[in-house]
């Protein structure tokens, strides 16, 4: 998620376990632990500038950068030595990123090129519609390295659409291009958020009308489960699922967030009001949501499987100082 607004925020992101979050700013960058509520590293602008997006790489001591002045340029910044260890520059600016261990999906203008890491040489590229400024990147990328590999992204001639890797997106090059990938047909509309289960098994995607999450096995590319959000348009900023697929949440526009499972037949859990500001949703264990907002605040939820949902946690992490102790 990026978006400027008067809190300072240009961008906000998870890790790929849920358990940290990284907050860019036109005065820096912070990282903050999600339970207990720790900021982990802050960098001044003095040293970065204004971050417009930063990726973590699990809990390593890698964070993927880029600067605002500096968009077309991705950084691999050592946090270990707060310094920077690689970058490359490619011909259009960076539109989002997103990253497992080994590997980070790079979306531009018109591709999706996957770099290795920590070299950061291109091993596939994946050729995309061309996207609207102000249109929301779309990429979402397995992260389990042990588990079915897949990168999936707009199709090419079908925005209703999306085109997904059924293998490691390594083994997928010939040359300098991406062998062809399947296409799946998602809804009458144009897919505006998607996201895929750590494992890769699991695909979930709204369109942009938002009334509904429609959940996808990428092995057969059959639905699984169509989970009612709501009947009136809404504009879905975020999906999630948890660790093994067996729950996924959703925030919108529409100011709340819902978690349903997807084991068996699909349960809506609880509708929980959040904040109508973007914001990202993540799944910290089988009974907490969290989400995270454009004005700098973090909300935590509590839910069951009967159905009860409260909020157990509010705070302004812009207000959480860097004097904690720092959580390895």
């Amino acid at each position: 998620m990026a978006r400027r607004r008067s809190s300072g925020i240009t961008s906000l992101g998870f890790s790929q376990d849920q358990g940290c979050f990284t907050c860019c700013l036109t005065s820096g960058l912070r990282v903050y632990n999600v339970d207990p509520l720790v900021e982990k590293a802050h960098y001044s602008k003095e040293e970065l500038g204004e971050v417009s997006l930063c990726e973590m790489v699990f809990r390593t001591n890698w964070l993927l950068v880029v600067r605002a002045r500096r968009p077309c340029c991705l950084l691999l910044l050592d946090d270990q030595r707060r310094a920077f260890s690689a970058e490359v520059t490619f011909k259009s600016p960076i539109r989002a990123l997103r990253a497992r261990k080994d590997k980070v999906a790079v979306v531009l203008t018109c591709s999706v090129q996957v770099l290795s890491l920590p070299s950061l040489q291109r091993v596939a590229l994946l050729r995309t519609p061309p996207a609207a400024p102000a249109a929301r990147p779309l990429c979402a990328l397995a992260t389990d390295p042990n588990a079915l590999q897949i990168l999936a992204a707009p199709a090419h001639k079908e925005l209703i659409g999306l085109q997904i890797y059924p293998t490691d997106v390594s083994r997928a090059v010939k040359g300098a291009q991406s062998s062809s990938p399947a296409v799946l047909s998602c809804h009458q509309s144009e897919v505006a958020c998607l996201s895929v289960a750590a494992s890769g098994s699991r695909l979930a995607t709204a369109s942009r009308r938002g009334t509904i999450i429609r959940l996808w096995d990428t092995t057969t590319k059959q639905m699984l489960h169509e989970l009612r959000r709501g009947s009136d348009y809404a504009d879905v900023y975020c999906i999630s699922f948890n660790g093994d697929a067996s729950l996924v949440c959703c925030v919108s526009d529409k100011g709340t967030l819902h978690v349903w499972a997807t084991r068996g037949p699909a349960r809506h859990l609880c509708c929980a009001a959040a904040p109508p500001h973007r914001a990202l949703c993540a799944l910290s264990d089988d009974r907490t949501a969290v989400v995270i907002c454009e004005d700098g605040t973090f909300h935590k939820f509590t839910f069951s499987a009967e159905g009860n949902c409260h909020r157990n946690d509010f705070e302004y992490f812009l207000q959480v100082g860097d004097d904690d102790e720092f959580l390895h």
